[in-house]
């Protein structure tokens, strides 16, 4: 994994938007009932059109938290930790999480079947098309001027998530180190996960226990 990869699985920006009328950050508890389903599946087939560049983490904080304030930062930061435990696409897997937790089952089907058949349709036009135009220049720079945007993306989105994420100096640190070893250097993900994993939960279980404590 490279370093813009890894930073765009890394995604919370700073601007909060204003709360619209179907946000659903009342107590930190979505209220699930505020939110269609036709909702939830167009906002993720329109993500799935749109979210061009492979970091589509950002894309989706983009719309979900920031545009449509449908889940607060906090809540996708853990959606987002529990999808980067386990193999397979991320923003597949934060489609799933924000399916459920907006509106449980059929949500967590119905969001990333959205999420996908709008780019399935679209590859294979594209795919069609490519193989008699691939050779124009102009549709290299077209792709290239879409990648350069995502580069501001992904890094904006990484930036944001330490400010938003790692409030204290150690927590900053484990967050550089992480980056640093497999951004930088290099090192597979998963030992470098099973060595700073451990030290991040230690951090934030001491975190609670003097809020617990206070």
């Amino acid at each position: 994994m490279n370093a813009r990869a890894f930073a765009g699985t890394i995604c919370v920006f700073y601007a909060r938007p204003a709360q619209r009328e179907d946000a659903v950050n009342d107590g930190d508890q979505p209220a699930v009932a505020k939110i269609s389903l036709w909702a939830l599946f167009l906002a993720f087939l329109r993500l799935g059109c749109v979210s061009f560049g492979g970091s589509s983490v950002g894309w989706i904080h983009r719309d979900i938290v920031r545009r449509r304030a449908w889940v607060s930062d906090q809540q996708f930061l853990v959606e987002m930790a529990v999808g980067q435990s386990l193999p397979g696409a991320n923003g597949v897997k934060l489609a799933v999480l924000i399916g459920r937790r907006l509106k449980g089952g059929i949500g967590a089907f119905a969001a990333p079947f959205a999420f996908l058949v709008g780019p399935f349709v679209i590859i294979l036009a594209v795919g069609a098309a490519y193989s008699r135009l691939g050779d124009h220049g102009a549709v290299h720079a077209a792709l290239d001027g879409i990648a350069g945007a995502v580069v501001g993306l992904t890094f904006s989105t990484g930036i944001g998530a330490v400010a938003r994420g790692a409030g204290e100096p150690i927590s900053v640190a484990v967050t550089a180190a992480t980056v640093l070893c497999v951004g930088v250097i290099g090192w597979p993900m998963l030992p470098v996960m099973l060595v700073l994993a451990p030290v991040s939960i230690g951090i934030a279980f001491t975190r609670v226990r003097r809020q617990i404590n206070a």
